[in-house]
């Protein structure tokens, strides 16, 4: 009779195919670049112009792009310069440039990116009778949403930062729950007290990652090509901690296999994560 294949043999083709998938194509300036949204609310009447104040120093070539703006509005924006304050856009800042647009996109927000874009800025807004811009100084993470409103002359996050952590958060422990627990299946494990550990253990290092992550999130980006890089240190942490709770939790099989199973998953999760992230970012980026 046929001997059936064991579990880890059905499961080695999935790791192989995980395994080709960590090697990515590289394109010339490839990877997240600074961005800000701005949505406005109680907007004024008529045409308004969005920019940045900013305390940087003013670019010795100013942008030549402003031909196509009406320059009632644009005298109006630039009345909000002085004491050491410059527009990004409009006047440009030395260094790398901003791009973006003074009207709003098609969506109605106002956007502006690439490398030159200020770390800290006041938002300034004009129309061709009043120009306003926010006392407050806004300090950027690397991708920002935030909402202007013109007749209080403020700004906010666009999404609380406590329901944008659940969000991002359920945006790789779902996959990953889906992918690591198609694995756990494979593998032969079975028993539900079996399966109450996976999830404990799931949840706890996806939080941790979180966590961790944080930080390197806000200053370089929540983007799919960040997450391959930033990711493997984290990832070997989250392999060391689960292949110990797998070995120590979980009664079922050897422990070298649960042993083996906690490597195979993670190297299929942070492969095939890799992928609903980078179709999730422009909804992650919006928050």
């Amino acid at each position: 009779m046929k001997k059936k294949p064991s579990s880890l043999a059905r499961a080695l083709p999935a790791l192989l195919l995980c395994l080709l998938c960590l090697v990515p194509t590289a394109y010339a300036d490839m990877g997240p670049k600074p961005e800000v949204t701005i949505t406005v609310v109680n907007a004024p009447e008529g045409t308004l112009y969005l920019d940045l104040l900013t305390e940087e120093t003013p670019t010795e070539h100013p942008y030549s792009n402003l031909d196509n703006y009406d320059p009632a509005i644009l005298e109006s924006l630039r009345s909000l310069e002085g004491d050491g304050w410059v527009l990004a856009y409009s006047t440009g800042v030395s260094g790398p440039p901003v791009f973006g647009d003074l009207r709003p996109r098609e969506d109605g927000t106002w956007h502006f990116s690439y490398h030159g874009v200020p770390v800290a800025f006041r938002v300034a807004a004009a129309t061709a009778d009043e120009a306003r811009a926010v006392e407050e100084i806004y300090t950027r993470p690397f991708v920002c949403h935030i909402v202007y409103d013109w007749e209080a002359n403020t700004v906010q996050e666009a999404t609380p930062p406590l329901l944008r952590f659940f969000v991002r958060l359920a945006s790789t422990l779902l996959p990953t729950l889906v992918i690591e627990g198609v694995i756990f299946w494979l593998f032969g494990f079975q028993k539900m007290k079996s399966w109450i550990v996976f999830l404990i253990v799931n949840i706890a290092t996806q939080i941790g990652l979180h966590l961790a992550a944080g930080v390197s999130i806000s200053l370089s980006g929540w983007h799919f090509f960040n997450y391959f890089f930033v990711a493997i240190l984290p990832e070997l942490v989250i392999w060391a901690v689960e292949a110990a709770a797998y070995a120590c939790l979980v009664q079922e099989r050897s422990r070298g296999r649960r042993v083996g199973y906690a490597f195979a998953a993670n190297i299929a999760s942070f492969a095939l994560g890799y992928f609903p992230l980078h179709l999730l970012y422009g909804f992650l980026k919006s928050l």
